[in-house]
């Protein structure tokens, strides 16, 4: 038994399109983490930091006093987030490669934040549970995680869009992914022993059809994860590559009104019991 297949793949390409799609959810998760209470000289361990983002995030809120330590499997990523720490001069940040269910026993975090992390794992009840082993008592845990059985987009009205984000759906699990997660973190950390705040954040990301960033958006996830596509079985190279180069940039073209940029997207918190 193991984690779920990563369905993006590895690479310089893979972690452009990381960094581009953080931009899209950066204003999510900073309303996350500070409804969840993250501030200034706080201690935060960021779950699955990729190359860095959220911690960088993290960063600025809890400021020169505070600190962030990012953890992630894979040792590549954490490569391309220490080059951008160093050349952004963020002090306050560290980074190792790291499984954040069995990290090294050390001094409790305050927090512990992770964005597109649970998702991934064999068991995020576990995980939750394994993670706030690592948070004071009275600490918090803050993740952001999307709900892909919602969508914003109408498929008599996008159909080539909606049948792209189905094909995702389904890539995500054959891989052993869970895209509906984000509809499931209230209860798996109650069930984690945690006590999750009842009211979460939930938006859908939109923009123009018109605006480039649109088709981008779509086009840089398809080609992420076509090599999966194909080897999952779900459809042939050159008709998904058909799909996003002519049906989907002709719909964009023709279309007047917004796009989504997400499937549903809830931000969730909770506070570790104090002893």
């Amino acid at each position: 038994m193991r984690d779920a297949d990563y369905a993006f793949g590895r690479g310089r390409a893979e972690y452009e399109r990381l960094i581009e799609q953080a931009e899209i959810f950066r204003p999510l998760t900073e309303r996350t983490l500070r409804g969840a209470g993250i501030g200034a000289g706080m201690h935060v361990l960021d779950i699955g930091c990729g190359a860095g983002d959220v911690s960088f995030l993290v960063s600025a809120l809890v400021g020169a006093e505070g600190s962030v330590t990012g953890v992630d499997l894979d040792g590549d990523a954490i490569g391309v987030a220490e080059q951008r720490r160093a050349a952004q001069q963020i002090t306050n940040v560290s980074f190792r490669q790291a499984d954040a269910r069995s990290l090294d026993p050390g001094r409790l975090f305050d927090a512990a934040v992770g964005r597109f992390v649970l998702m991934f794992l064999l068991n995020p009840t576990e995980a939750l549970r394994l993670f706030a082993a690592r948070v004071r008592p009275g600490g918090i845990l803050a993740f952001c995680e999307q709900a892909a059985s919602v969508t914003a987009t109408p498929a008599g009205q996008q159909p080539a869009l909606a049948a792209l984000l189905a094909l995702f759906t389904s890539a995500f699990e054959r891989s052993g992914a869970r895209p509906d997660i984000g509809a499931e973190l209230y209860p798996r950390m109650r069930d984690a022993g945690l006590q999750p705040d009842p009211r979460p954040l939930a938006e859908f990301v939109l923009c123009s059809a018109r605006d480039p960033a649109a088709y981008r958006r779509w086009a840089l996830f398809a080609r992420s994860m076509l090599p999966k596509i194909v080897e999952y079985g779900l459809g042939a190279e050159e008709e998904i590559r058909h799909s996003v180069e002519h049906d989907l940039r002709e719909e964009l073209l023709a279309t007047t009104g917004l796009v989504p940029l997400s499937w549903l997207m809830i931000g969730q918190w909770a506070a570790v019991p104090a002893q």
